[in-house]
């Protein structure tokens, strides 16, 4: 009995974490209908795994639950953008601030291992960007930096905000790609903290948000 549940508990965990992949990295368009049972053929699962995930993924605002009509993935906005971007970087200077100063040894040295496997990502030939292998090293990256920030809540909302502001910054990778270097970003971010120099991380890190938000609300505009 304990077994079954085991294997039950790790089917839902794993489908969970492969349907959350799929929404952030826009695999399935915002305001999309979820096909539960297309999705089921195609995770291997089945539909009751899927729908627990989903149920799941509606308290981090990733789907919608609509009555008698299933699940849809959560639209996107010109004005949810500029609001999660206003929020976003609100609470990101000020984890940073109180990352860089609580930070210790171990602290700096996840920051500079973190940013070396994200710059050699591109050597290890998987050199797009949005890839799921350059996406989990660039998420190790901005939580290494905010990690040395002792309230929970900042950080709570910190990591909150940064999933929903990931689907967005998967819209704009295509248009960013030839225009920004973001390994010189990175480095500069890194380069800030190690040097404890809150108030240049606070305005790097602010630069680095907005310059994705301005691709895409100059893509909204021309809509």
């Amino acid at each position: 009995m304990k077994e079954n549940l085991a294997v039950k508990d790790s089917l839902t965990q794993t489908t969970y974490t492969r349907l959350r992949e799929t929404l952030v990295s826009g695999k399935l368009a915002p305001g999309e209908r979820v096909n539960t049972k297309e999705l089921a053929e195609n995770f291997g699962t089945n539909v009751g795994a899927i729908r627990e995930a989903l149920s799941r993924l509606t308290s981090e605002n990733l789907v919608i639950a609509e009555p008698q009509k299933g699940f849809r993935v959560t639209p996107v906005s010109l004005q949810d953008l500029c609001d999660l971007t206003a929020t976003r970087i609100l609470i990101e200077r000020e984890c940073l601030s109180e990352s860089v100063a609580h930070g210790d040894e171990n602290w700096e040295s996840e920051i500079i291992s973190s940013h070396h496997l994200l710059s050699r990502c591109g050597t290890l030939g998987n050199d797009e960007l949005g890839s799921s292998e350059w996406n989990q090293r660039h998420n190790r990256f901005h939580d290494a930096l905010t990690a040395a920030c002792p309230n929970t809540w900042l950080l709570r909302m910190q990591r909150s905000l940064f999933i929903q502001y990931e689907r967005y910054r998967m819209l704009s990778i295509n248009l960013t790609y030839a225009e920004r270097d973001l390994n010189t970003e990175h480095k500069a971010l890194m380069d800030a903290a190690l040097e404890r120099d809150s108030l240049k991380i606070q305005a790097l890190i602010k630069e680095h948000i907005q310059l994705t938000t301005d691709v895409l609300v100059n893509l909204f505009n021309k809509k």
